[in-house]
């Protein structure tokens, strides 16, 4: 579905991405993960053609369909944003209008894309809602961003992201902001996407524990270099850069049997 051949990003005269290349197929949950300032954030946001300020790809490719998303001009984009690929951010009330209503927002959201109708649009919101485990619904439409907590904010945002039927979820930091039980929530919400729609997700993260729950296929960004890649178990448990098994020592140990990131066999050799 997706393809990066030596992506190369830069900012300025400040190369950030240096010949990054990887894959996510459909129905796939890739998960990228490095410190703050690795790339990983720059990467994923040049796939959805939304780099800030004066980053731009300087060579390279970003296949989606084999067509090459580092082309695309404006009129391009409205073709492919929020239609094939949709994205959530780090920070979920920031990237909302603060000063409308959560109803409205997923009126005007859906209405960009498709032709839709109030009513169609209130309730696609509503099924959605529903499906990400929120109750009263009704409340939640009528709701300004402020007025959610963080938890009910990630998942109205992943609800706005699906709402169009996009094949590809880009999630940038999904977890960060939150408190451990509803990272847990939201990694369930994630993993429930890909089982009923057969989403596919490419996950951004500094959380290598989030990875080891969730990813098929994990990439590890080093100073802007893809110095890892292969399944999940290759990576856990027979890491071959020293970065990376730096960040698998910092996974946090949990008990057997608590509803915690560590349910899978994630002991590294």
């Amino acid at each position: 579905m997706l393809e990066l051949k030596q992506l190369c990003i830069s900012y300025g005269d400040l190369q950030t991405v240096k010949d990054v290349s990887f894959t996510v197929n459909s129905g796939q949950i890739v998960g990228i993960v490095g410190e703050s300032g690795s790339g990983k954030s720059t990467t994923i946001r040049s796939i959805l053609g939304i780099l800030p300020g004066n980053g731009k790809i300087t060579s390279g490719e970003i296949l989606f369909d084999h067509q090459n998303l580092a082309k695309y001009t404006k009129k391009d984009w409205t073709r492919v944003r929020g239609r094939e690929i949709a994205m959530i951010f780090q920070h979920p009330a920031e990237s909302m209008d603060p000063v409308v209503r959560i109803g409205d927002q997923f009126y005007e959201s859906m209405r960009a894309v498709q032709k839709t109708d109030r009513r169609t649009a209130m309730a696609r919101a509503k099924e959605l809602l529903t499906e990400l485990q929120l109750e009263d619904t009704e409340r939640i439409l009528r709701s300004y961003p402020f007025e959610l907590s963080g938890g009910m904010c990630q998942r109205v945002a992943i609800a706005m992201a699906m709402a169009n039927g996009s094949r590809l979820l880009l999630a940038d930091e999904p977890t960060s902001a939150l408190d451990v039980t509803v990272q847990a929530q939201t990694i369930k919400v994630l993993l429930g996407l890909r089982e009923k729609y057969g989403t596919s997700i490419l996950l951004v993260t500094h959380n290598m524990g989030v990875v080891a729950h969730m990813a098929d296929m994990v990439g590890v960004m080093y100073h802007g270099e893809l110095v890892e890649w292969g399944s999940r178990d290759q990576v856990l448990n027979y890491p071959t850069h020293e970065y990376t098994r730096r960040l698998i020592r910092a996974i946090p140990k949990m008990q057997q049997g608590e509803d915690n990131f560590g349910e899978r066999d994630t002991d590294c050799k």
